[in-house]
């Protein structure tokens, strides 16, 4: 009966519960996520990309037309609902740092995905934001 059970040691991510063999592994796990935590706080705060990017250490590579990017900016993502305006916002910063677009391009209703910051489309002021009417 002893060799049917073996005793195991693990490690827990406090964030996510997720286990580990390393206590290496789980602590890069539980920094990702205060990671994020902290850069959605800065998100919602309305500071900039290049703060977030600064405060966090995404080590992101932000060109000089991103770096004053905030949670305020919309953007058009074509290739999404077929809209050709402004219709996406960033709404969170997931672990690893990518950027979470969302909005309401068509009449489908709302939409959005992921993009990595270097991938992000050109931004337009708070004022042209598009949100598709429903008209029935």
């Amino acid at each position: 009966m002893e060799d049917q059970i073996t005793k195991v040691e693990s490690y827990k991510c406090r964030w996510c519960g997720e286990l580990y063999d390393r206590e290496i592994d789980a602590s890069e796990c539980a920094y990702k996520h205060a990671q994020q935590r902290l850069a959605n706080v800065l998100l919602r705060s309305g500071n900039t990309l290049s703060y977030i990017n600064w405060k966090c250490g995404f080590n992101w590579t932000l060109k000089e037309d991103q770096k004053d990017i905030t949670q305020d900016d919309c953007f058009v993502v074509s290739h999404w609902q077929c809209c050709d305006k402004p219709a996406y916002r960033i709404v969170e910063i997931e672990l690893g740092g990518w950027l979470r677009l969302w909005g309401h391009g068509s009449w489908m209703g709302g939409y959005g995905g992921s993009v990595s910051p270097d991938r992000l489309p050109k931004a337009h002021p708070k004022e042209e934001l598009y949100v598709h009417e429903k008209k029935w």
